[in-house]
C-alpha cells in the first residue's frame, strides 16, 4: 500500500503554512540531511519546529530543499 505525499518547496513554503501548520513532517536540507519535526511556527525567514527528542530548534527556510509530509 503506498502512500500519499505533500511535497513542498522552499519558496511555497508561507503560501501553504495554514495547511501544513502542526503536522509532522520530514525537513530535507540542502545538505541531503533529513529533520523529522513537528511545523510549529514561521517567523519570516526560519522555521520553528518540535524534533522528536522534543525540543524546539529553529531553521533557515535558505537552508531547506523541501517539507515532506505523508498523509
Amino acid at each position: 500500500m503506498a502512500k500519499r505525499q505533500l511535497r513542498i518547496s522552499t519558496h511555497n513554503i508561507p503560501q501553504k503554512w495554514p495547511e501544513i501548520s502542526g503536522k509532522k513532517a520530514n525537513i530535507v536540507l540542502g545538505n541531503g540531511s533529513v529533520l523529522m519535526v513537528t511545523l510549529l511556527n514561521l517567523q519570516g525567514d526560519s522555521l520553528e519546529v518540535k524534533n522528536m527528542r522534543l525540543t524546539k530548534q529553529v531553521v533557515a527556510l535558505d537552508g531547506i530543499s523541501e517539507i515532506i509530509i505523508d498523509y
